[in-house]
């Protein structure tokens, strides 16, 4: 063995309490009566074997867990011991202040390292044993913006379940021998654990469990349990099933793998457990001991509406994607274009299909797109996917917010009827409930803070309006009857003279754009297919009836 991993072990050894030397001795088999430095002694005499070494660094790894864990390992008695908080994480306390924490099972200072980013860990680990390139044979260019180690990606990977204790400390696969053929390697992962009274004791209650977790160290998807192809998991020699796809099918960007419960193949004392797996990719391997959480725990940690976003920041995306909706033809060479004052959005679920009750987002995303926050939690008990159903991206329940705007108009619709699912959304924000024929105060235009006001429109007569016409200027104007029966031109630009003109006319509860909250990214960039450029009949304002068809569409060549 290297005489530097022996230098390594010996000052691990020498921070070690008894509690640490006879846990070691213990996995080895050896007495474990005697003084302090003899129990030092019989150790270090079995140094020449590397797989002591292995024991010692994962001895020292658990001696740096948080008080949490150490609560629930030390001598309370009973089904009491539940009543610990052990639900706190350990790796929420385990900040060893920078020191180094890697899967290859050695503290070596000499090479190049990263740091988790999570400020509850600020473990350090070598760059060479975690940040994987694509291909073999390539360089490591650029390291990524956010690292998190192993541990915190588990923990991210599967809310549902709060780490107490990690029995088994993540460590890599190894190949022994690199097959010359090009076949997919042979590796492997062994290790000893000790399961204490203590634990065996939780282990009575269904809420608690002892999972078996496997990662890919360079996964795309950072957030999920991965096991590697042909993946074989033995404890104390019993085989452990671990996934239900086919040993030689890959993981796809979106499917997920699970950890394996293994508590029923383990007894209180040491146990053994293997994994190995015919895959040329890294992968990590460790144990933890688990507890549940229920749906409403984990709907607990996502933030309060004021805490997740300002509504500020909400109302500024908003306008954003709605504000000056321009709709036609782009690829036409007309200078029409249509500039729609409002927009339809469907306040529906993407998951469930009913009226959402408190808007769920991830934060990060770009778009306006909600989803039912309930819903979509409850659905990640099984399929454990913390990606966006809008844009399709992959995130982490600690991305998960309430959005401030249309929460606020759903608590307001939480009373009206469930088939009342659309709103119209102005540029500016302000929006209103689309309900005909009832008479619902929602149905009045409402600032983005949900108070009522007046909308305000500038009216023209026919008059008016025939003299821009006849004035040689082209307009776009959008053109709504109103209970006197002018023409409320919402609307309008001078441009250049000899242009085809084209005035759109609808109704007042006309919809102008549909867009679904499951719309990604913003509505500015769809198009408006009822617009028309290609007719050559002439029209005048006067022309236009007072009875206006619900959608009309007029189009006016100046001649110049």
């Amino acid at each position: 063995m290297e005489t530097d991993l022996v230098a390594s072990s010996k000052g691990k050894l020498v921070n070690f309490r008894m509690k640490e030397l006879k846990d070691v001795l213990t996995k080895l088999g050896l007495p474990k009566q005697g003084k302090k430095q003899d129990l030092v002694d019989r150790i270090f005499h079995q140094l020449s074997d590397e797989g002591v070494a292995r024991i010692i660094d994962d001895t020292y790894r658990k001696m740096q867990i948080s008080e949490a864990a150490d609560l629930a390992i030390m001598g309370q008695s009973g089904l009491d011991i539940c009543n610990v908080k052990v639900e706190m994480e350990a790796e929420d306390s385990l900040n060893l202040g920078g020191k180094i924490f890697c899967p290859c099972g050695t503290s070596l200072p000499s090479e190049s390292k990263i740091q988790c980013v999570d400020p509850r860990c600020l473990v350090q680990q070598h760059i060479s044993c975690v940040i994987i390139p694509e291909k073999p044979m390539e360089e490591i260019r650029l390291l990524p913006p956010l690292f998190f180690c192993e541990t915190c990606r588990i923990k991210r990977a599967d809310p549902f379940w709060i780490t107490v204790a990690h029995l088994v400390s993540p460590m890599k696969l190894v190949a022994s021998n690199i097959p010359t053929d090009g076949t997919n390697p042979l590796q492997k992962a062994e290790a000893a654990f000790h399961l204490t009274k203590a634990h065996s004791d939780l282990l009575q209650n269904t809420e608690y469990d002892v999972q078996a977790w496997c990662i890919l160290l360079n996964d795309k998807v950072s957030f999920r349990m991965q096991w590697p192809l042909h993946a074989e998991l033995q404890v104390n020699g019993l085989l452990v099933r671990t996934v239900n796809r086919p040993g030689t099918q890959l993981l796809g960007s979106n499917g997920r793998d699970d950890g394996a419960l293994i508590t029923l193949y383990i007894g209180e004392g040491v146990n053994q457990i293997s994994l190995s797996g015919c895959d040329a990719r890294n992968f990590c391997f460790g144990v933890r001991l688990v507890k549940r959480r229920t749906v409403a725990q984990v709907l607990s940690l996502v933030p309060k509406e004021t805490a997740g976003e300002v509504f500020e920041d909400a109302l500024t995306r908003v306008r954003r994607c709605f504000g000056g909706v321009a709709t036609g033809n782009e690829d036409g060479d007309s200078d029409l274009e249509i500039i729609a004052d409002s927009i339809i959005v469907n306040l529906r679920c993407p998951m469930s299909g009913s009226r959402i009750r408190v808007a769920g987002r991830f934060k990060p995303c770009v778009h306006t797109g909600c989803f039912d926050l309930e819903t979509f939690v409850e659905l990640n008990q099984r399929t454990r996917k913390w990606q966006c159903p809008i844009c399709m991206k992959n995130y982490s329940l600690e991305d998960l917010i309430i959005d401030p705007y249309f929460h606020r108009i759903t608590t307001m619709m939480r009373n009206f009827a469930d088939d009342l699912t659309e709103i119209e959304v102005k540029h500016d924000g302000s929006w209103r409930v689309k309900c005909k024929g009832e008479n619902n105060n929602l149905a009045e235009w409402h600032s983005p803070d949900g108070s009522t006001y007046a909308a305000r429109s500038e009216v023209v007569s026919n008059s008016e309006t025939k003299q821009l016409v006849n004035s040689g200027q082209t307009i776009i104007a959008r053109i709504k009857k109103n209970l006197s029966a002018n023409v409320d031109v919402s609307k309008y630009w001078s441009t250049s003279p000899n242009k085809h003109m084209s005035y759109h006319v609808e109704n007042n509860s006309e919809k102008i754009i549909t867009m679904s909250s499951s719309a990604s990214g913003c509505s500015r960039h769809e198009e408006d297919p009822i617009v028309n450029q290609d007719t050559n009949s002439r029209k005048d304002l006067n022309d236009i009836p007072h009875r206006i068809d619900p959608i009309l569409e007029l189009e006016t060549k100046l001649m110049g």
